[in-house]
């Protein structure tokens, strides 16, 4: 009897030792589930963010100094003139073999006009200037006009390429026209090919390939100081030595000077007539020189 008492205490003792094995002695309340449950997804959000990139800051290019000549521009100016000149010489050839209004010669001239957009106009003159001919047919009403005198300065029997004087166009705008001698078989000059174009319209794509992105500006002036090309537009036409605005005594100088010298450089102050402010100009320019004309290329840029 005593030995079964033992043995029901051991078994006992067993029951609630095993008991305590299976049961949670720390239950988890419900705040801390949702409390780890948040933490894991911190951890989640942590470990799957994507690393921020550090971007190098961006800084511009320095600027470049582009120096530019006035001898490159009136190069540039003096190309496009012996463009003009190659098509005219065409058409003073087709006119030679053909005969005015021989379909060569038409198609000739037509081909001119489509490969120089600057031209206005392009003219069959007889040997005395008288105009037989002109495209496109919009000028029609210059046949029989007599340019001896506008266009060849009373010049008879002219026998190389001409570079007229700048005038006035019946449109009203300034215009230069260059002229190619016709000759016939025997020699003789049976006329002339005259083109006729506006000077801004030939010498811009040249200034502002050479000048954009600068501070360089660019006039031109024929030798008795007739401005025929400014990148400022409004100063085509007047003239640097008789016009009003140029009439102080240092800046005279300065502009009879450029119209006497083929090339050189120097500096000059000019009021702006818009906003009063006094202007300092450095200066530099060189010469185009064809067709017996000579046009004073002024490369400018502000003074330090």
């Amino acid at each position: 009897m005593r030995k079964f008492g033992i043995l029901l205490i051991l078994l006992l003792s067993a029951f609630v030792l095993i008991c305590g094995c299976t049961e949670n002695n720390n239950p988890v309340s419900n705040s801390e589930v949702n409390s780890a449950a948040a933490t894991t997804a911190a951890v989640t959000a942590v470990a799957t963010e994507t690393p921020a990139v550090t971007v190098p800051a961006v800084t511009e290019m320095p600027s470049v100094d582009v120096k530019v000549t006035a001898k490159e521009v009136a190069d540039s100016i003096k190309s496009s003139l012996l463009s003009l000149e190659a098509s005219a010489k065409k058409c003073a050839n087709a006119v030679a073999k053909y005969g005015i209004s021989g379909d060569e010669t038409l198609r000739a001239i037509k081909g001119s006009l489509n490969d120089n957009a600057g031209i206005v106009s392009i003219t069959v003159l007889d040997p005395n200037f008288i105009v037989l001919s002109a495209e496109p047919s919009q000028y029609g009403y210059l046949l029989g006009r007599d340019f001896s005198e506008g266009i060849a300065g009373g010049r008879t029997n002219i026998r190389t390429p001409l570079l007229s004087k700048s005038y006035t166009f019946v449109e009203g705008f300034l215009g230069i026209s260059q002229i190619y001698p016709i000759t016939g078989n025997d020699g003789d000059i049976i006329g002339y090919v005259d083109i006729g174009y506006q000077p801004r319209s030939v010498i811009a794509p040249n200034v502002h390939n050479l000048i954009a992105d600068t501070p360089y500006n660019v006039w031109i002036i024929e030798t008795d100081g007739t401005n025929i090309f400014d990148t400022s537009s409004s100063e085509i036409g007047n003239n640097v030595l008789t016009g009003e605005l140029y009439q102080d005594k240092k800046l005279h100088e300065f502009m009879s000077t450029i119209a006497k010298k083929k090339t050189g450089s120097g500096q000059y102050t000019f009021r702006d007539y818009k906003t009063g402010n006094v202007i300092n100009k450095n200066a530099e320019w060189a010469t185009v020189d064809y067709g017996g004309s000579e046009w004073r290329v002024v490369l400018t840029s502000p003074a330090d």
